[in-house]
C-alpha cells in the first residue's frame, strides 16, 4: 500500500464522486462510482446464505468455516469485490459496515494488489488471480505487499460476538477502524462540527456522540474513543487548564 496519510487516502477516495461535501456521505454511490465492487444486501447474513448467493451466480469461492451471524463481509477476486452487507440492520449500521469493508477491500486487497502489478508488470495479475503458479520473484512481491495469492475473504462478525486475539488481525481490524471513519466521519470535519457545537454549550461526551452520530450518519458507538479523546481535551475553566498543565509537569 502506498505510505501515506489515511485522511490523504480517504480524500483521494472521494476525488471525483461529488459527494464529499455531502453529509452523511452517499458511500453507497461512490462505490459505484469509484471501485469494481457489488454492494450486495441480504436480510440474514452468514456464511451459509453469502455461500448460496455466489453459488447462483456461479462464482466460486472458499468461504471460512464461520457459523456466526454477520454484520459484513468481503469477497474480492480478480481485482474486483462484493461487499455483503445485512439490509435488515438500520442504515446508520449498514454505512458502518459498508465503509469498514470498503477499507478492507482498499487496503488489504486492491491497493496492495495495484503495488504487485506495478511492480512485477500486468502479468502478475494471473498470479494473484491463481491462474498459473509464481516465479520466485512474483512470491517474493507479494509477501513484501502483505497480499495473498488468490481470493481474498473477510468477515465482520456482529459486535460482542469477537475477540482478536491475534496482534496482526488486531492491527488490520484497527486499521481497517480508522479508514471507514475517516471516509464517512473525516476527523477535520468531526472537529469543526463540535468546534461550534462547544462555543454554544458545554461540550459533554454525550452531546458531542449525538451530534457526530446525527450529522454523519453514523452509530453512537463508533464515536466513543475519539470523543473521549477531544472532550478531555476541552478545558473547563482558565483554573482547570492551568491545573491540567501542572499535573503533566509532575
Amino acid at each position: 500500500m502506498i505510505q501515506t496519510s489515511l485522511e490523504a487516502l480517504a480524500r483521494e477516495f472521494w476525488d471525483g464522486t461529488g459527494f464529499h461535501d455531502t453529509f452523511p456521505r452517499k458511500i453507497e454511490q461512490a462505490i459505484a462510482f469509484k471501485l469494481p465492487v457489488a454492494l450486495v444486501g441480504l436480510s440474514w447474513l452468514n456464511i451459509a446464505a453469502i455461500g448460496h448467493w455466489l453459488q447462483q451466480r456461479d462464482i466460486a469461492a472458499r468461504l471460512p468455516d464461520e457459523r456466526r451471524d454477520l454484520c459484513g463481509c468481503l469477497v474480492a477476486h480478480g481485482g474486483r469485490g462484493f461487499i455483503f452487507i445485512c439490509d435488515a440492520e438500520a442504515p446508520e449500521e449498514q454505512r458502518l459496515t459498508t465503509a469498514h469493508e470498503t477499507a478492507h477491500f482498499l487496503i488489504d486487497y486492491l491497493w496492495p494488489r495495484q503495488q504487485v502489478i506495478h511492480t512485477l508488470g500486468e502479468g502478475s495479475a494471473e498470479v494473484l488471480d491463481g491462474l498459473r503458479p509464481a516465479t520466485p520473484a512474483e512470491r517474493a512481491a507479494a509477501i513484501l505487499a502483505r497480499l495473498r495469492l488468490g481470493p481474498h475473504i473477510h468477515v465482520l462478525p456482529r459486535p460482542g460476538k469477537d475477540e482478536h486475539s491475534d496482534v496482526t488481525v488486531a492491527h488490520a481490524e484497527d486499521r481497517a477502524d480508522q479508514l471507514a471513519l475517516e471516509l464517512v466521519a473525516p476527523q477535520a470535519r468531526v472537529r469543526a462540527v463540535l468546534n461550534v457545537l462547544s462555543a454554544r454549550q458545554a461540550l459533554t461526551a454525550e452531546v458531542a456522540r449525538a451530534t457526530r452520530a446525527t450529522r454523519f450518519g453514523l452509530p453512537a458507538y463508533a464515536f466513543h474513543d475519539t470523543i473521549q479523546r477531544m472532550v478531555r481535551r476541552q478545558p473547563t475553566s482558565f483554573v482547570a487548564d492551568i491545573a491540567a498543565g501542572l499535573r503533566k509537569r509532575r
